[in-house]
Formats: structure tokens, C-alpha cells, sequence
């Protein structure tokens, strides 16, 4: 934890080492931090607080923004404004701590933490940015301003107003966090975001990052997993493209075509979905709602990267992310578990 001088509170804390709240670390931060809590393995991980966005708001003049304010002047101000030294200081120190993590490359994954987000009743699941592969201090810096303009893109301001929380004072911190690179990224909803059967965990998966999945661009593979573990059903998506980052010394990540051989294969095996919905429904029982994870498997470990509550009931942006992610199932794909056991026993 880095304390500012006068005693107000911190601008970057390392995840796992302190307690956070939401109204510091955001909506995204205080969930990994309680993930942290119960053990849960989530790569390296720091947040630029909310005091580093004010302190920053504050040198521009935008530490009250009016609901009546043009956004692009905001973002605009937000990209192009100088950094003020105290900030540079705390956005250079914690990339020389991640430059001496365990690695090759430092490559860092920057997500907008909004206060707002994430909880039990509004996601804004989507409408903050994360960029992904950032592996220098000057990249790092441009990460950052991107997630405090997102504050004020265009659809979270109409997300807000949506919501009514026009006279609320939107604040946002920012995770950065180690990038870990899976062999398949996944996102696991422990109940059914469509139906809301609890009985039935949805897990969707591709190769490479998660991004693509998240936003749709690619085909998944869809699976659902019952409370004992059996795969009641599995289609395999298409898969077209996956999310890879750029190779060092570049930047961010790009999209590359799939093997036509791959595209055809599942992404998980029945054991690894089996696993995947089981850590994910015990999770969900100690944090005390059903969960929207987002994870990945490198290696053959099992990593997650965010959990938030569904709010498919409450709230039409996530019942929109719901649809999105397990929407788009070629039926001429689908394999029915049952039917592929009795054809793998028969005679």
C-alpha cells in the first residue's frame, strides 16, 4: 500500500496484501480481492485506486463532473491532460514490481473498476474498457487514461442514465493484473442466465483469450454441467478466431484465424468442464450468490480473472451479456452426452 502524504487514502494497492472495499478499489478490484481471500487462484494483481483517478479528476478540473457535461470533451481531456508527478511515481512503481515477477516479457492486463459495477444489481458488464498485453511503462500510462475515459464513454453514460444515477459522482479505479495465457479461456455462469435454472451451470470456452468470447466475436463451445458433475450437453462451436497477444516487443493482441482441425475439436474435455463447474459452484456458495466467472486454464491449472454476481433479472445490459455469450450455438454441432456414451459402448 502506498499512503499519500497527508494520510488520504492510498493510489495503488497490491491485491491480496490489504483490504479493500468497493468504494476504493471499484467493483472488479474488490471482487478479486475477496477472491483472494478464499484462496482462489487469480494471477498477480494491483489496483490504482479511486484516489488516483480524483487526484488526477482534480488537476484537470473534472472532480465534479455534470450529468449535463459533453463526454467527449471529458474523454478528451482525460487522454490529453498532463499526469501529475505523484501519479507518475505510484504508475511507474508498480510496473517495476511487475517487472520483476517470474517471466520472460512483463505483459499486463488493465481493466476498468467502476464503484458502480459489479454489483448485485447492475453489472455495466462491457461498457468500461480492458486492454490486454500492455508490456511498457508509457503503455502502461495510455491503459490507464483508456479506462478512466471509458467512465464516460457513451454507453456507460447512457447505461447510467438508464439506471437514473445521473446526480451520482461516478468514480473508477483500475486492476492491473498479470497476464496469465491460457490454452482456453472460458466464461462460467453457476446458474443459467437465460432460464435461471440452478440446477444447470453454462460454461462457455475457446482457445486463447477470453475477449473473444466476452465480446462475440467468436463462436464458443457451450456446455452444461448438472449438480453431479454430468455434462448434460456440449456443442461445439465454431471457433473461427482466436485472441492471441502480440508478440514482444509489441503491444495489445490480435486476432488470428483457427486451424480448421482445431475448430473442430472441443475445447474441454467432460473431466475439465466437470472440474471447471465445480470449483465454480463452490465459489458461489462462499460468496453468497450465483456467479458470472470469468477464468482460463494454462498449463493445466485453473485460473480466474474476475467473478460478479448474475443480474440477468434486474438488469437488460447483463441479460444482453448473457445472450451474447451463449447465443450463436450451431445446432448442426451439437453432441448430446448420452447419445455419444451409448455410441461409444455399443458393439
Amino acid at each position: 500500500m502506498a499512503r499519500n502524504g497527508n494520510g488520504s487514502p492510498p493510489y495503488f494497492i497490491w491485491l491480496g496484501e490489504h483490504d479493500v472495499d468497493r468504494a476504493i478499489a471499484g467493483g472488479k478490484g474488490a471482487s478479486l480481492a475477496r477472491l483472494l481471500s478464499l484462496g482462489v487462484p487469480v494471477p498477480e494483481a494491483c489496483v490504482l485506486t479511486t484516489a488516483a483517478w480524483e487526484a488526477f479528476a482534480t488537476s484537470t478540473g473534472l472532480q465534479s463532473p455534470s450529468a449535463k457535461d459533453d463526454p467527449a470533451r471529458i474523454r478528451a481531456l482525460v487522454a490529453n491532460a498532463p499526469m501529475p508527478s505523484p501519479l507518475v511515481d505510484a504508475i511507474s512503481h508498480i510496473y517495476q514490481r511487475f517487472e520483476v515477477l517470474p517471466g520472460a516479457h512483463v505483459s499486463l492486463a488493465v481493466r476498468s473498476s467502476g464503484t458502480m459495477e459489479d454489483s448485485g444489481s447492475l453489472s455495466f458488464a462491457g461498457l468500461h474498457d480492458t486492454i490486454l498485453g500492455v508490456r511498457s511503462h508509457a503503455g502502461l500510462e495510455i491503459a490507464i487514461r483508456q479506462c478512466w475515459a471509458s467512465l464516460w464513454s457513451d454507453r456507460a453514460v447512457d447505461y447510467r442514465r438508464a439506471a437514473r444515477l445521473v446526480d451520482e459522482n461516478p468514480s473508477i479505479a483500475v486492476v492491473i493484473q498479470q497476464v496469465v495465457r491460457p490454452d482456453v479461456s472460458f466464461v462460467l455462469f453457476t446458474v443459467d442466465p437465460v432460464t435461471g435454472n440452478p440446477d444447470h451451470t453454462v460454461i462457455t470456452a475457446t482457445w486463447g483469450l477470453g475477449e473473444g468470447v466476452v465480446s462475440g466475436r467468436v463462436t464458443p463451445d457451450h456446455i452444461v454441467v448438472d449438480r453431479d458433475g454430468r455434462i448434460v450437453r456440449y456443442v461445439v462451436g465454431a471457433k473461427e478466431f482466436m485472441t492471441l497477444e502480440d508478440p514482444p516487443p509489441g503491444e495489445g493482441t490480435r486476432q488470428v484465424p483457427v486451424p480448421r482441425v482445431m475448430q473442430g475439436l472441443r475445447a474441454l474435455t467432460d473431466d475439465q468442464a466437470a472440474r471447471i463447474a465445480s470449483i465454480g459452484q463452490s465459489l458461489a456458495e462462499k460468496l453468497g450468490f450465483p456467479a458470472d466467472i470469468e477464468g482460463g486454464i494454462a498449463d493445466g491449472q485453473v485460473w480466474l480473472f474476475q467473478a460478479r454476481p448474475i443480474t440477468t433479472l434486474q438488469d437488460d445490459n447483463d441479460v444482453a451479456r448473457a445472450r451474447l455469450v451463449v447465443s450463436s450455438i450451431p445446432s448442426i454441432r451439437h453432441e448430446d452426452h448420452s447419445q455419444r456414451k451409448q455410441e461409444r459402448t455399443a458393439p
